[in-house]
């Protein structure tokens, strides 16, 4: 594409004078038909092609010679199954899946024998198990440093292979299966730093303690149905999310015990509020709960704490709120607490629990309420139960 810069002869004004002196004007390279982007360093191009997917970076190997091999040297590596089924037309579902699977054993049989940055698989289909063991196995001989996969297998959980294991180079993981992932009692990953973990089923919570370095951990869509206790032991976290936390997956009674000295960002968002069992929260600075509720409240048994007596008409409401409070009196070092509004509703509904229960948040200064409506009001014995630890509390819609 050629581009052309048209620039009007200028005139001296009224009050210049005319130098005299010939201009000159230097042409601009733009006006060539010069590829300039070919010109520049593989490392650039690279850098340029991270931002797209590994079908279109195969795909500037028909732009020209200086492309045709670089994309065998590229190394970050994302096979989006959504970006090649509308890249590559194929008249059946299978045809596509299959054809995936081929894209991606063509690409690693084909590409140098070189270091690899990154290597992220999205497919929210039915996946073999052998291509997820087959991308894991490459990311540990070419030192990958980020592993992602995303995707579902649902005859049985995923389970990972044995090189996997005491992976010095890997710094970022996720692993997000629907279906299930089989995880070991050790990772033993000394350098990770960044933890992803979705649909790990029935795991005690202790391979965390087996990643020293690790500061980020998001945990979501697990199944601890035969879990009693759940452990997070991680002394350098400072980053924690526990997402879509769910009754019907968690084993009744189940406690976590979380031990993060150095966390200071928690997030938590389920439909059962989270039992404790130990807390080392001393460095905590910003909490964010959000608490689905079920409407149909005689199927949701919750849970009620033995030695404070709770009518059987109340139990429902009371059971909930008691719980709520002391899940979150746990984050009682907090600066900044961000919560759903039906949790200052079932709040509203145990004034009781509230007067019994003190606020515990002498160092909160914001507090914030989720909520789609712009109409909303904030219960005066709820305002006042936070006013009573905090009373220069900032509170924002």
């Amino acid at each position: 594409m050629e581009i052309i810069i048209l620039e009007p002869d200028r005139q001296p004004q009224n009050n210049q004078e005319p130098t005299g002196e010939p201009r000159t004007r230097k042409r601009s390279s733009l006006n060539n038909n010069e590829d300039r982007i070919s010109t520049l360093p593989n490392v650039l191009l690279h850098h340029i092609l991270s931002f797209v997917d590994a079908v279109q970076v195969v795909q500037t190997c028909v732009l020209s010679k200086r492309w045709m091999n670089v994309w065998k040297s590229h190394p970050y590596l994302d096979f989006n199954f959504e970006t090649f089924s509308s890249l590559i037309n194929s008249d059946y579902y299978d045809d596509e899946v299959n054809n995936f699977t081929d894209f991606i054993y063509h690409v690693l049989v084909r590409r140098h024998n070189l270091k690899a940055v990154k290597i992220s698989l999205d497919i929210l289909r039915d996946t073999r198990c052998s291509l997820v063991e087959s991308l894991i196995y490459y990311a540990v001989k070419h030192h990958v440093e980020e592993i992602s996969v995303n995707t579902a297998h649902w005859d049985m959980p995923i389970v990972l292979p044995r090189c996997f294991f005491d992976y010095e180079s890997l710094r970022s993981l996720k692993l997000k299966v629907d279906g299930g992932i089989a995880l070991p009692k050790s990772l033993g990953l000394q350098s990770l730093k960044t933890l992803h973990l979705g649909g790990a089923r029935n795991f005690d919570g202790k391979i965390f303690s087996t990643c020293p370095n690790l500061e980020n951990l998001k945990i979501e869509d697990i199944y601890l149905n035969t879990i009693e206790n759940f452990n997070i032991h991680a002394l350098n976290l400072k980053s924690l999310e526990i997402l879509n936390w769910r009754y019907g997956r968690i084993m009744r009674g189940c406690k976590v015990m979380l031990f993060a000295p150095k966390l200071t960002s928690f997030k938590f968002y389920g439909n059962t509020p989270l039992f404790w069992s130990e807390v080392n929260l001393t460095s905590l600075d910003d909490v964010n709960v959000v608490l689905q509720r079920y409407h149909h409240s005689h199927n949701y048994p919750f849970y009620v704490v033995e030695d404070e007596y709770i009518s059987e008409e109340d139990e429902t409401e009371q059971g909930l709120g008691l719980n709520l409070i002391k899940m979150l009196h746990q984050f009682c070092s907090a600066k900044s607490l961000t919560l759903s509004m039906n949790i200052i509703e079932i709040l509203s509904e145990v004034p009781a629990a509230l007067d019994k229960h003190p606020s515990p948040f002498s160092n909160l200064k914001y507090l914030k309420l989720k909520t789609d409506h712009k109409d909303v009001t904030l219960p005066a014995h709820v305002l006042n139960y936070f006013l009573r630890s905090s009373s220069f509390l900032k509170v924002s819609f």
